[in-house]
């Protein structure tokens, strides 16, 4: 059973990295895709007993993302394979920022490139409250839940530096996985590759002979496949998925003896195996 995938979004230098490194085994790592070239950073976070689920930090989100700005697209389409979101922001405005001006502008991103993203549910991580002075925590954290929870965002007050506060958001993120349902995800067909000589064209999949935990996949079948595929768009990336499914190809791999973590090259590409 695949696990759940929480994106951790939030404006540059926030503290989204550090975070992630904090809770989680940092083995990249994403569901239901045996190969994978996706950018996020990734973890595994086990809270015990089974309860477990994936964290995944989608770097670089800034104003303008929506339209393209910097990596935006790239990034944003990362975010529709998760349930839910960890806005983390830098509370203590460490760099001269307002914090809730930031959770608008990145919540305004989102929902220009998708609303249906854009309305999935979050939780707010109001980081680094080990760089606040005096009386500032409470000032600033009772705006922050004063603007936020009466929408249905809950505010964390967190340090992903000391650690403080991370316990306590990270069981309630597992709470709210468990009640959300899972919606099995469909992909339309995009691409109807019917030629008789393609289905019969041959391939080959071999192990590298010099270089241990590397293995290829060749042949004038696999080449067209890809020249048919697009792999940066969603469709043709469960296409690609399909298409190794169907021809045996990953029955192959673990025939030779492929493991998590090892590589697979084909024309130029290459991808890190998962089980």
């Amino acid at each position: 059973m695949s696990k759940p995938i929480v994106a951790i979004v939030g404006r540059p230098n926030v503290g989204k990295s550090t975070l992630l490194s904090r809770v989680s085994n940092a083995r990249p790592k994403i569901a239901n895709y045996h190969f994978t070239t996706l950018n996020p950073h990734l973890g595994v976070v086990n809270l015990g007993d089974g309860n477990s689920f994936v964290m995944a930090d989608i770097p670089g989100l800034i104003e303008g993302a929506s339209d393209g700005a910097g990596l935006g697209h790239e990034f944003l389409r990362h975010i529709e394979r998760t349930r839910m979101m960890i806005h983390v922001v830098d509370a203590a405005g460490s760099e001269g920022r307002d914090p809730v001006e930031d959770i608008y502008k990145i919540n305004e991103e989102l929902k220009a490139y998708n609303e249906e993203i854009a309305a999935r549910p979050q939780v707010i991580a109001a980081n680094k409250i080990d760089c606040f002075y005096g009386d500032e925590e409470e000032t600033v954290l009772t705006l922050l839940k004063e603007e936020f929870e009466p929408k249905g965002i809950k505010v964390f007050p967190i340090s992903a530096v000391t650690g403080k506060g991370v316990k306590e958001l990270l069981y309630y993120v597992k709470g709210m996985l468990d009640e959300i349902k899972e919606e099995k995800v469909v992909f339309e067909k995009e691409y109807m590759i019917e030629e008789p000589d393609f289905q019969n064209e041959p391939y080959n999949v071999y192990a590298d002979e010099k270089e241990e935990g590397v293995y290829h996949i060749d042949g004038p079948r696999v080449e067209r496949m890809l020249g048919y595929t697009n792999l940066d768009s969603e469709k043709g990336f469960a296409f690609f998925q399909k298409f190794l499914k169907d021809t045996g190809i990953l029955e192959q791999l673990e025939e030779l003896g492929i493991e998590e973590g090892d590589t697979v090259k084909m024309y130029g590409l290459q991808f890190d195996y998962y089980k």
